[in-house]
């Protein structure tokens, strides 16, 4: 039987079933040039750039479809769908594409990136996505309706040819054309999917290294390499197919080459390494104490500042697994970067936690009468259920118990109930870890912004808003003062940065993996031959 064929058969069975259903043909066998197989923790809601948020989603834009750039692994722009220049004043950018297509064997046109910037702006649209845009010149006058979307400052020169015009320079905006918003979007296909687009393969076009051959709902997606792929001969895989499902044992699947990648949960680390699996960090999490700043008692910051002041954080931080999390330095995941490319978590701009203990008894008394409370509500810490993650939760509310003589209640829930819980702001308290949003530390500071992406606190300041705003975010200062600012707020608390791993059979070799896999950059997997650009 054709590798091909045994490839795709199991692709309709539960993840649980791989190891009944896979051919024994496929077992250990280098995957290079031919397929990869990864799980999906989730079916991906609606495929759709200009809208997608979901992590399962953006997993297969980024698979599907190409920016006018694209970063490599130290999280660099480089040329995608076009190389570009920019004007002297640092405004204007002018991309230039490359000769490409969509999947049908359509041209590729500056057309296309322009409508696709404009939907996302567009408030019919109601991008969640759309902030990510507002550097560009009159991006949120057109989302809030202020303006019409032909004053968005991208204009198409011609078919091969386009200009983005920003409000103020940014030296990192090749860089953000990575992000799934600014991905093309063909009108008229657009328009003939009667606004089925994105949520079926028939209404997807897609201009990627991959185009979607079939969806089989909430079991599995399969993905072939497109041969209209200007740099197809690039890219490794001749296919993909992730599997929709939870799995039990990666490191079972991955010894017998059942997969090709998945994400090894902290208890089975030394398992894969004694397996011989290839462990690659990533270290573009954070765990928070994220405060619903929509809370009537959390929304006061002195009340929040106070529950943060009682935590015993040497009691907090010995309770940590020191394989996969220290003590974190502020809200900015290790791995982020400043613009130049460096890094931006160094010794120097650490945040070091306010140690007052008892005494912020006291200062919350004082939050709670500037509120009108004569005590503080009841409240509950939501969680993970595993023992690792509730006994750092018990610790916490050990603290307020101990300092404030407030005894709050810990729910444990499944890691996707957490997950969802957080993300709609269905929470008090909630000790959630998430990946950043991106590679750059302004992407992370920028989810505190009103009504962002990521802003799982619900945080609103217009303060903040307007620092943000007008901060030249290519300095490092003005990061660091952002940073210290939400310290001072407090809408989240970072309790430590997460070490997480992704596994690969050494048989998997030439396939990247990199951080920041759950924000709007897309998966952490690059298919391109190491070293091409």
């Amino acid at each position: 039987m054709p590798y091909w064929r045994r490839f795709f058969m199991a692709g309709s069975v539960v993840l649980l079933l791989l190891p009944v259903m896979l051919l024994s043909g496929c077992k250990k066998e280098n995957l290079a040039g031919k397929g990869f197989r990864f799980p999906l923790s989730a079916e991906p809601r609606q495929i759709d750039p200009q809208v997608s948020t979901d992590a399962a989603s953006i997993t297969l834009v980024a698979a599907l479809f190409e920016g006018l750039a694209r970063l490599d692994e130290s999280g660099k722009a480089q040329p995608a769908a076009a190389d570009w220049t920019v004007s002297d004043d640092g405004i204007t950018y002018t991309f230039t594409l490359f000769d490409s297509k969509w999947s049908d064997g359509s041209d590729v046109t500056a057309h296309d990136f322009v409508f696709g910037m404009q939907r996302a702006v567009l408030p019919s649209t109601k991008s969640a996505l759309a902030q990510e845009l507002f550097m560009i010149k009159n991006a949120h006058k057109v989302n809030s309706g202020k303006l019409a979307v032909s004053k968005l400052g991208v204009k198409a020169l011609n078919d091969k040819q386009l200009t983005v015009t920003l409000a103020k320079p940014d030296i990192d905006f090749p860089a953000k054309t990575a992000s799934t918003p600014f991905m093309p979007c063909k009108q008229s296909f657009f328009e003939e999917t009667n606004g089925r687009y994105g949520l079926e393969n028939e209404y997807i076009l897609t201009n990627g290294p991959f185009f979607l051959k079939a969806w089989n709902h909430n079991q599995s997606l399969l993905l072939y390499k497109s041969e209209h792929y200007h740099d197809a001969e690039n890219i490794l895989p001749s296919a993909v197919r992730y599997v929709i499902g939870k799995i039990q044992d990666p490191v079972h699947l991955l010894s017998e080459g059942l997969l090709d990648a998945a994400p090894i949960p902290a208890e089975k680390v030394e398992q894969a390494k004694d397996a011989g699996i290839r462990l690659i960090p990533q270290k573009d999490t954070v765990r928070m104490l994220w405060f619903n700043n929509r809370n009537e008692t959390l929304e006061n910051a002195s009340v929040r500042c106070a529950l943060r002041d009682a935590l015993e954080w040497d009691i907090i931080y010995a309770q940590l697994n020191t394989a996969i999390d220290v003590p974190a330095a502020g809200l900015v995941a290790p791995d982020s970067i400043a613009s130049s490319h460096q890094k931006y978590r160094t010794d120097n701009n650490a945040i070091t936690p306010v140690t007052r203990g008892a005494k912020a008894h006291a200062q919350l008394t004082d939050a709670l009468e500037q509120i009108g409370l004569d005590k503080m509500p009841a409240l509950t810490l939501l969680c993970a259920d595993d023992e690792y993650n509730t006994n750092i939760a018990r610790f916490i509310v050990q603290s307020w118990q101990k300092n404030l003589s407030l005894y709050f209640s810990i729910k444990s829930v499944s890691p996707s109930e957490l997950a969802a819980r957080v993300k709609v702001g269905n929470y008090q308290l909630a000790l959630y870890s998430g990946s950043a949003p991106g590679p750059n530390a302004v992407d992370t500071l920028g989810s505190f912004v009103t009504g962002a992406v990521g802003n799982h606190a619900r945080f609103s300041n217009k303060t903040f808003d307007k620092k943000f705003s007008s901060s030249n975010t290519a300095k490092r200062a003005d990061l660091e003062a952002l940073e210290a600012f939400l310290w001072q707020t407090c809408p989240s608390i970072p309790i430590s940065f997460e070490l997480r791993y992704t596994g690969i059979p050494e048989a998997s070799s030439g396939i990247v993996v990199r951080s920041f896999g759950g924000g709007t950059f897309g998966a952490p997997y690059d298919f391109r031959k190491a070293g091409k650009k």
